[in-house]
């Protein structure tokens, strides 16, 4: 394995980045701006559409079981795309990727909502046509954060990544109440409105003056945009490779995908259990909001959380803070107490998610971001196809209390293991990030 790889001075971030050698602070780097504005538009595309298709399903087949089923199968694409994408990433322009992204996200949500205004979407159609939207989301949805190291300098990470949980709250707040709406206007609107932010990401990253080409991680390369090609697998293989000879990250991957599942399921679970008791799209929006509520919440303790606490710690109370308020949710039943649920249950996600995330961005070398990040998307993400089938057979089984109480446990598995690892509890606060990733370099590559 390579050491760890710092950013040559002629190929870093935007050089309007820099200030008579100084960097500025992080809301005046006209690039991060630009970056979020892309990263943001996409992402709020990608809400409605998540949330308009559960929904969608139940109306079009009338069947939880049927509903988890073409959300699952959308999952199973979006997963498997996400390595060729990762490999997509640092083979090619990450511009040219996220233009080519949204193109096929305005041509894909503009089918969708076409063939419903025609009245043509039944259980296959559907399925069909999610799959092809989660496939080029696996393709494409990673190449931004591949992307923003280029962007931003090394020691700003960590308030980028706090400042994207606050974005990810803000997105999670509106995605569930502006789907609800839209729903009501119309069962094609939100899939129209997905296609029109598309189109907002494909203008703001042609803003972007930084060089997105990835780079290989050595000097001797900088200048060559093209990195050397050895076969999918073997590239693909490079990001796992890189994850599984860094200790401290190893049992993150498993703690991330334990927890997914059960927190996936439990809110998929709640969307199902409300419909099936005939709450309104709307009321059921104005339910999944209050994860964004309580993101967002956490987002604004986030950045001191992560600049002083130590980033294992903070992952591993997190997660405990998270699974005690899942632990709850079978015992409410009505609206108000659902949301506050919820929300608490999505207080600690910024934290552990600026944390852990900006270490691992921190850690992993520029010529390798796209693929790592795949990597750590497929194996945080493997099992959540599952959640959609656990929440839709799991009511259909044994109803709100029982499968709530199902997903809770999951949780409980990932605290228990996230207090085992002393390699996670030794990451430090994010000032040690830099010192900490390059030990561990170092030990890996002795090991190798």
């Amino acid at each position: 394995m390579e050491p760890l790889q710092h950013e040559p001075s002629t190929r870093g971030p935007n050089p309007s980045a820099t200030t008579s050698g100084r960097p500025p602070a992080l809301w005046r780097n006209g690039d991060y701006r630009w970056w979020l504005a892309t990263d943001t538009s996409t992402g709020l595309g990608r809400a409605l559409h998540n949330f308009a298709v559960p929904l969608l399903a139940l109306y079009v087949t009338g069947d939880p079981a049927q509903a988890g089923i073409i959300a699952a199968i959308g999952q199973v694409g979006r997963v498997v795309a996400t390595l060729p994408g990762g490999v997509l990433a640092d083979r090619h322009d990450r511009r040219r990727l996220i233009l080519l992204g949204t193109a096929t996200g305005v041509a894909m949500a503009g089918a969708l909502a076409a063939f419903q205004l025609a009245g043509l979407l039944g259980f296959w159609l559907l399925t069909i046509l999610n799959l092809l939207m989660n496939v080029r989301s696996g393709l494409f949805d990673g190449v931004p954060n591949a992307a923003l190291k280029s962007v931003v300098e090394p020691h700003s990470i960590g308030s980028a990544m706090a400042a994207n949980q606050g974005r990810d709250a803000v997105v999670s707040l509106a995605g569930g109440p502006v789907g609800g709406v839209l729903m009501v206007i119309g069962h094609a609107v939100p899939f129209a409105a997905t296609a029109m932010l598309n189109l907002l990401g494909l203008f703001s990253v042609l803003r972007i003056r930084a060089d997105l080409r990835p780079l290989r991680g050595t000097p001797e390369h900088d200048d060559d945009a093209s990195p050397v090609r050895t076969g999918y697998l073997r590239e693909a293989w490079e990001g796992f490779s890189w994850i599984l000879h860094r200790p401290e990250l190893r049992g993150v991957m498993a703690i991330s995908t334990i927890v997914n599942l059960g927190m996936n399921a439990s809110i998929t679970a709640v969307v199902f259990g409300l419909q099936q008791r005939g709450e309104s799209p709307a009321s059921i929006g104005v339910t999944t909001a209050s994860v964004g509520a309580g993101m967002l919440a956490g987002a604004l303790l986030a950045p001191p959380l992560v600049r002083r606490i130590s980033t294992g710690w903070l992952g591993a109370l997190g997660l405990a803070t998270c699974t005690a308020a899942v632990a709850a949710l079978p015992f409410v039943h009505s609206i108000p107490a659902v949301c506050a649920v919820l929300g608490a249950s999505m207080f600690a996600a910024p934290a552990i998610n600026a944390s852990l995330l900006g270490y691992f961005t921190v850690a992993v070398p520029t010529h390798l971001l796209g693929r790592a990040n795949s990597a750590l998307d497929l194996l945080a993400m493997g099992a959540i196809p599952l959640a959609p089938l656990v929440a839709g057979f799991g009511y259909a089984a044994w109803g709100w209390s029982g499968v709530l109480a199902l997903c809770a446990g999951i949780c409980c598995i990932a605290v228990i293991l996230a207090f085992a690892s002393r390699r996670l509890l030794a990451i430090p606060a994010s000032p040690g990030w830099e010192d900490h990733a390059a030990d561990n370099a170092r030990e890996a590559a002795l090991r190798r």
